[in-house]
């Protein structure tokens, strides 16, 4: 089948307005906002159960929050994190880990059932499975930004050990793709578990998820580049400015991912356009099948 970007375009358009990706977008982002803290803390928390040297890598957490977000909104989120781990000892944060994941999965929780719709999928599953899901997923994309954050440390001594070359610039891009392919990875678990495939297939790169990758990096780099010489917003609503940059960004994150979705879902609806095109028969069956399965 030939692939026609007009085409796609219109169709994506019409998705972003039937599933109101963006009104969708800012729902998610509220949640974000809830979860970003216990889910750093989590990080944080683990980060001193496996080293106790855990210095570097706390403070490489800081150094890419400083990268990614804009700067008055990382200012509040490291001035939060600082204040609450200096008035907590590290037996109370070890203690409540399970806790603090529990409340950082709300955000996924609520993305689970926002792709839902994106994906045009009915929620079968219990109350109890999907909630659990959620949590096993920010465990998940919790272990992986604590494997980037090591590739990021430690990388490059891994790899200048591992691999006879002795070009620093080769060994960072090496690093980097690795970075990168931990992204679509991350991208990768949030389309393949969050949304209630039937039948579930594993895809490892998507479309959306190699777009979604490379819009999240283009829109928060270019909000950066916004705030650095447009930031009205601390002028006014002063020290609310930072809480509302914080939000914004989020709210990017949100719909990057969400578009992701919906590019996916609409390879899906052309994937079946073109099955039932070759075998509208077995098509048909496993409509049916699927149409009793979600009666019972």
């Amino acid at each position: 089948m030939k692939f026609d970007l007009k085409s796609f375009a219109k169709r994506l358009y019409e998705k972003i307005n039937d599933d109101d990706i963006l009104g969708n977008a800012a729902q998610v982002a509220f949640y974000f906002t809830f979860a970003l803290f216990p889910l750093l803390l989590f990080l944080m928390s683990l980060i001193g159960i496996i080293l106790s040297d855990k210095t570097d890598l706390q403070n490489q957490l800081f150094v890419i929050l400083g990268e990614v977000m804009p700067k008055s909104a990382f200012d509040l989120v490291q001035k939060t994190l600082t204040d609450v781990t200096s008035n907590a000892t590290g037996g109370k944060l070890t203690f409540g880990i399970v806790i603090t994941l529990w409340s950082a999965s709300a955000g996924i929780d609520n993305m689970r059932g926002t792709l839902n719709e994106v994906y045009n999928l009915k929620e079968t599953r219990s109350w109890f499975r999907a909630k659990l899901t959620s949590f096993l997923l920010t465990l998940g994309l919790g272990v992986l930004i604590l494997i980037t954050l090591g590739l990021i440390v430690y990388g490059s001594q891994t790899l200048d050990a591992m691999l006879p070359i002795d070009s620093p610039y080769i060994l960072v891009a090496l690093e980097w793709l690795l970075v990168v392919a931990l992204l679509l990875l991350a991208f990768a678990f949030l389309y393949n578990f969050a949304p209630n495939h039937d039948p579930f297939e594993w895809k490892w790169i998507s479309p959306g998820a190699i777009i979604g990758v490379i819009l999240w990096i283009l829109f928060s780099f270019g909000f950066r580049l916004y705030l650095r010489y447009f930031d009205s917003y601390a002028a006014t609503y002063g020290s609310l400015g930072a809480v509302i940059i914080l939000m914004l960004w989020l709210y990017l994150t949100a719909l990057v991912i969400l578009i992701g979705g919906a590019i996916n879902a609409i390879f899906d609806e052309k994937a079946g356009i073109k099955k039932e095109a070759e075998d509208p028969k077995q098509v048909k069956d496993e409509k049916s099948e699927s149409s009793k399965a979600a009666r019972t």
